[in-house]
């Protein structure tokens, strides 16, 4: 199993015109490990996540996702990162079946599209276009699509949301079974109750800076809460 740092984030800044959205943040995420990113609305978590996955271009500083630049090698990060948005980015008409089968093909890392159907809980759905499904089936689809690549890297935004009991559980299962065949997974959520139970590290932004990053041992340490870390931190 692969081991070390998969995502190394270097003074990274952000700036959109006179707004500084991310102010020199650093941090690591690790192969094998769940890497919770947190923050308030507006701590600069989309954006730096934007910059991890070649999304977007940073004002300063470096990144390098399993040793490269994801913007300008962009191809070749890609073929082994998993990207999970949070609205989806899946056009209405799409059917979760195709699209599935789409991505396990162009990715053709030896992903099983039924198998990966299966594993999301949508095998009821595969005929359903995007815009049938509820919203806790979108997560669910958009996940699958961020598993096709059995990524060496999974960036998941809000993996949670939306999902009940049955499907929180379901991503518990999946993110025990990236970590433990090494995947490092970096995860954007405002669930601390989850977070808590599913992180190995967390970091958390406020006002772009980073304002805690330590195992979430350390951070809970003495029977702590991570909401009650996470609002003494960002006050």
């Amino acid at each position: 199993m692969t081991t070390g740092d998969a995502v190394e984030v270097d003074s990274l800044v952000v700036r959109y015109g006179d707004t500084v959205a991310v102010n020199g943040i650093s941090f690591r995420a690790r192969h094998g490990e769940v890497t919770a990113l947190l923050g308030r609305n507006g701590a600069g978590k989309t954006s730096t996540i934007e910059c991890c996955e070649g999304l977007r271009r940073a004002s300063s500083g470096t990144i390098r996702v399993l040793g490269h630049d994801p913007l300008r090698e962009h191809l070749h990060v890609a073929a082994r990162v998993g990207v999970m948005l949070q609205d989806g980015g899946v056009g209405p008409g799409a059917r979760v079946g195709t699209l599935i089968r789409h991505y396990c093909a162009v990715h053709d890392r030896g992903v099983d599209p039924d198998e990966l159907v299966r594993r999301v809980g949508l095998g009821g759905r595969t005929k359903h276009a995007w815009r049938r499904l509820s919203g806790g089936e979108r997560q669910r689809l958009s996940l699958a699509l961020a598993l096709a690549a059995a990524p060496d890297v999974a960036f998941l935004d809000e993996p949670t949301a939306g999902l009940d009991l049955d499907g929180r559980e379901m991503v518990r299962d999946v993110l025990g079974e990236l970590t433990a065949r090494g995947c490092a997974v970096v995860l954007a959520s405002h669930d601390l109750d989850e977070v808590q139970r599913v992180a190995h590290h967390v970091v958390i932004l406020h006002n772009g800076m980073v304002v805690a990053n330590d195992t979430i041992g350390a951070l809970c340490s003495g029977g702590r809460r991570l909401e009650d870390v996470f609002r003494e931190v960002t006050r």
